[in-house]
C-alpha cells in the first residue's frame, strides 16, 4: 500500500509545479502519464512477470528497469530538444538586436 501513496505523492508534487509554472504542461504531460502508468504498473507482480519475458529478459525486474531508463532517456531528448529551439532563438534575437544598433550607429 505505501508504494501506491509514494506514487500518488511524486505525481502530486509534479502537478504542483507545474501548477506554479515552473514547468511548462507541453513538454510535461506525455512523461507524466507514462511515469503514473509505469509507476502503478510496476507494483503488479503480474505485469511484471508477464513484461520480463515479452522483453526477452530473464529476470523479470529488470524490464522495469529499462522501462525507467526509455522514459529518462525521452525526457533527455524531450528537453534537449527544447533547449536547442530555445537557443537558436535567442542567438536570432541577438542578431536582430545586433542588426538594430548598427543600424542606430549608422545613422547618427
Amino acid at each position: 500500500m505505501i508504494h501506491f501513496l509514494i506514487i500518488a505523492s511524486l505525481a502530486a508534487a509534479l502537478l504542483a509545479l507545474v501548477r506554479a509554472k515552473l514547468i511548462q504542461v507541453d513538454l510535461f504531460f506525455p512523461w507524466f502519464i507514462g511515469v503514473v502508468v509505469l509507476g502503478f504498473a510496476s507494483t503488479s507482480p503480474g505485469f511484471v512477470n508477464w513484461l520480463g519475458p515479452r522483453l526477452g529478459i530473464k529476470y523479470p525486474p529488470i524490464a522495469i528497469v529499462f522501462l525507467v531508463i526509455f522514459l529518462l532517456v525521452g525526457i533527455l531528448v524531450t528537453l534537449t530538444i527544447s533547449l536547442t529551439r530555445i537557443r537558436a532563438r535567442q542567438a536570432a534575437m541577438v542578431q536582430h538586436m545586433a542588426a538594430l544598433e548598427l543600424g542606430l550607429q549608422e545613422d547618427r
